[in-house]
C-alpha cells in the first residue's frame, strides 16, 4: 500500500474533480441571489449547491446530487487513506505527531462526510451542514500545520512551502467566513464567497497532490 499510495491518491483526486465537473453540468440552476440562472456558475455557486436535493431554481437536482455524492465520497476516501497512511512515513522519528496527524485526518474526513449527508436545502439539516462545512476547513488547517512540520523534518522544503501557502489560504478563508459579508446580500458578496471557496478547495486538492509526490520521494529513499 505504501508504495502505491501517491499514485492511488492522485488518481482518486482526478476522479473527484471529474465527478464534480459532471455534477455541475447537470445542476438544475440558480444560486442564493439569482434564482433563475439556468446553469452552474463557478463564481456564484457553492460546491455544496451540487449536493442540494432541489436546485436554487426549484428544479429537480437528482442527477447532480448523485454525481456530487460519488465525487465527495471519492475525495473522502482519497484524503483519509492518504493522510492516515502518510503519517507512517514519519512515525519512527515523530511517533506522537504522527498519531495526531492520523486523528486530524479522521476528524476532517468525518466532517466531509457530514457535508455530504446534510444537504443545505433541507431546513432541519442546514445548521449541521454549516457546522460540518466549517469543520472541514478548521480540521484542514490543523492537518496542514502538522504535515508542514513533518515534511520539514524530512528536509522536503518544496512540499513544506506548498503546505504553508495552502495554510495561509485556508486561514484567510476561515477569517473571511467570520468577518466577511453574508453571501446572500448581493451578487458581489456571493461571488466573493463562492470564488474564495473554490480557490481554497482547489488549493487543498493541489496541496494533497504535491504531498503525494513528496511521499513518493520518501518511498524512493527507503
Amino acid at each position: 500500500m505504501k508504495y502505491t499510495l501517491g499514485k492511488t491518491t492522485r488518481l482518486l483526486l482526478l476522479s473527484y474533480l471529474a465527478f464534480l465537473s459532471l455534477a455541475a453540468i447537470f445542476y438544475g440552476g440558480g444560486n442564493y441571489v439569482e434564482k433563475q440562472t439556468p446553469y452552474y456558475n463557478f463564481f456564484t455557486n457553492f460546491i455544496s449547491d451540487l449536493g442540494r436535493t432541489t436546485s436554487h431554481s426549484g428544479d429537480d437536482n437528482t442527477v447532480s446530487i448523485i454525481l456530487f455524492s460519488i465525487g465527495m465520497l471519492i475525495q473522502i476516501v482519497a484524503a483519509f487513506i492518504y493522510l492516515f497512511n502518510a503519517a507512517s512515513f514519519f512515525s519512527n522519528e515523530k511517533p506522537i505527531t504522527s498519531i495526531i496527524a492520523k486523528v486530524s485526518a479522521l476528524l476532517g474526513s468525518i466532517s466531509l462526510l457530514g457535508v455530504v449527508f446534510t444537504p443545505a436545502d433541507v431546513p432541519s439539516l442546514y445548521g449541521l451542514h454549516i457546522f460540518f462545512a466549517n469543520s472541514v476547513f478548521n480540521c484542514a488547517l490543523v492537518t496542514l500545520g502538522i504535515y508542514s512540520y513533518l515534511f520539514y523534518s524530512k528536509g522536503l522544503k518544496s512540499v513544506t512551502y506548498t503546505l504553508f501557502l495552502c495554510s495561509a489560504i485556508v486561514l484567510g478563508y476561515i477569517v473571511f467566513l467570520e468577518i466577511g459579508p453574508a453571501p446572500w446580500e448581493s451578487i458581489d458578496t456571493l461571488t466573493m464567497h463562492a470564488t474564495f471557496q473554490k480557490v481554497t478547495v482547489l488549493s487543498l486538492v493541489g496541496t494533497l497532490w504535491v504531498m503525494s509526490l513528496g511521499t513518493d520521494l520518501l518511498d524512493n529513499k527507503i
